[in-house]
């Protein structure tokens, strides 16, 4: 079993998506980190939750299964050609509470406000995931400032459409602090209706007293991942 309720880890040779239990929508697969951050969000039945960055589903599907598939669900990208991915990851699955939507998370849609928890897993540098993805080794990070740009606008995008008492959650899956603890610092600087929020997670992480933690592969067993937590003051 995994640190997270409800995962296993399986082995398996050859393609999973060929397994009847895969087609048959009775599991799907999820990085342990990634569904870590979902379970620092911990929607519940009958929220409101938007997943602005959620290709290719999995925390989409793993939100909803918080959700107990009652509520509304909304997951979006930016890139069109990928929302096949999540459209088709949460049919499989059975998700009635999700809607698939076109969205770039940098900008303002008016109609996403008033969500009850946002989760914006935010376009990075990768660098938690080399494992995986050995050619991200083959980059520079020439780009980086860019990106942090992109990163602190879609935080500041996702924090208007909290409700008043409702969650934020940020994520990464790099190890990188001018991605990770100084976006959320900034923000938090610049937005003072919202506070970080203390939370804890399953397995060896434990308590998170400070509302953000980094995840390291050789301390944690998970990819390298950072999750932080906030909440919108009451009005």
């Amino acid at each position: 079993r995994g640190a997270v309720p409800d995962s296993l880890y399986v082995e398996c040779r050859g393609d999973v998506t060929a397994l009847k239990l895969f087609k048959q929508g009775l599991f799907h697969v999820q990085g342990e980190a990634s569904q870590l951050a979902c379970a620092a969000l911990s929607p519940r039945p009958g929220d409101t939750v938007l997943d602005l960055c959620a290709a290719p589903g999995g925390k989409s599907a793993t939100l909803a299964q918080y959700m107990e598939n009652k509520g509304t669900l909304v997951s979006c990208d930016a890139a069109q050609n990928r929302l096949t991915l999540v459209g088709g990851a949460l049919e499989r699955l059975g998700v009635a509470c999700g809607r698939v939507l076109h969205n770039d998370a940098a900008v303002y849609n008016e109609a996403f406000a008033g969500a009850d928890a946002v989760l914006c897993d935010v376009p990075c540098s990768g660098l938690g995931v080399l494992a995986k993805k050995p050619d991200i080794r083959q980059k520079t990070l020439d780009g980086l400032d860019g990106l942090v740009r992109l990163q602190r606008a879609i935080l500041e995008t996702a924090a208007r459409y909290v409700r008043p008492g409702g969650t934020l959650m940020y994520s990464t899956c790099t190890l990188l602090y001018r991605e990770n603890g100084e976006v959320v610092e900034t923000f938090l600087a610049e937005n003072k209706a919202y506070k970080a929020e203390a939370f804890t997670l399953p397995g060896p992480v434990g308590p998170v007293q400070s509302g953000s933690v980094t995840l390291w592969p050789h301390r944690h067993g998970t990819d390298g991942f950072f999750i932080s937590k906030m909440r919108r003051e009451e009005a």
